[in-house]
């Protein structure tokens, strides 16, 4: 467990400071900000508490953009996760032939919310937020499509909740600066 946490935390502390060194100048007319604030103002419970969770390893105060992304990729990497399990699932014969259909539909899915949150990163790393807004929700339509096929029991449906509530952070946090 405690190895976890540590790895956790050295990941996060790499994206951030894989944003600072790509990012270069601060972009313009985006507000620095306290990490706890930025949840404060982006989200509400139940997601305010995740929110903490998703930024209390990052830099204390920061670019909202640096928040925004490392959301974007903590989301990317537990999209990553939650198609491994399915992959393996399948594979595995795990899966019962009925709910086959939704899992793979999970994958294509999450496929095209991977794909929202690169482009996510890549705009706001490079300052250009002009696609964020429809990056955003085109990520939080696709993960929510997933659960809205799965059986209740699967192990999927529990992973496809947590992903939905991490999209969201991150896409309340970036609201905070393409707005919703």
């Amino acid at each position: 467990m405690m190895r976890a946490a540590t790895t956790l935390a050295l990941a996060i502390l790499l994206s951030l400071a894989t944003f600072f060194l790509t990012a270069g100048d601060a972009c313009g007319n985006v507000p620095l900000m306290r990490w706890t604030d930025a949840c404060f103002k982006a989200c509400r419970p139940p997601l305010y508490s995740l929110c903490q969770e998703t930024l209390r390893h990052g830099p204390d105060v920061a670019e909202l953009t640096a928040y925004a992304v490392l959301a974007a990729r903590l989301a990317r990497r537990a999209y990553d996760d939650t198609v491994g399990r399915a992959e393996r699932l399948i594979a595995t014969g795990s899966v019962p032939g009925d709910q086959r259909q939704a899992y793979l539909r999970c994958i294509d899915r999450y496929a095209t919310a991977r794909i929202r949150m690169v482009g996510v990163v890549t705009g706001f790393t490079s300052c250009d937020f002009a696609l964020a807004g429809q990056e955003y929700a085109d990520a939080v339509a696709a993960v929510e499509s997933c659960g809205e096929g799965l059986p209740a029991g699967t192990p999927l449906l529990a992973m496809n909740a947590a992903d939905r509530d991490l999209t969201m952070v991150a896409y309340n946090l970036g609201a905070l600066i393409v707005g919703k």
